[in-house]
């Protein structure tokens, strides 16, 4: 089975709960980072959590980024995705993409369905 990195912002519960389901239901595994969960205490761990990421972005077969607002993780998440030659299908909840967002983007998805979708074309 493939596997899809969630990238997104940290408080995203919703974008992560419908992904995972939307994931699972095109046959893909939903990798959360969000699993590992440092909100409210990242000072001291920023090597911890930084290197769990880039380690799961690695194991994946693509990243889905949630572009729904600005986010600086997500950003780093889809650039480094990108530079690694991975897939980055972004979802952005109908907001206007940021020029470097639209760069880095393999696909681009206003519904978050759309987006789940395009990773059945991968």
């Amino acid at each position: 089975m493939k596997r899809v990195y969630l990238a997104g912002p940290p408080y995203a519960e919703e974008y992560r709960r419908r992904a995972t389901t939307l994931a699972r239901n095109a046959n893909w595994e939903a990798v959360d980072p969000m699993r590992r969960d440092f909100r409210g205490r990242t000072s001291g761990h920023e090597r911890e959590i930084v290197d769990g990421d880039l380690a799961d972005i690695d194991a994946s077969d693509a990243v889905l980024a949630a572009f729904t607002h600005p986010d600086e993780g997500t950003a780093m998440e889809a650039w480094y995705a990108h530079r690694s030659a991975k897939p980055v299908i972004v979802y952005t909840g109908g907001s206007p993409p940021h020029p470097w967002v639209v760069y880095v983007a393999t696909a681009l998805h206003a519904d978050l369905e759309d987006a789940v979708e395009a990773l059945t074309k991968l």
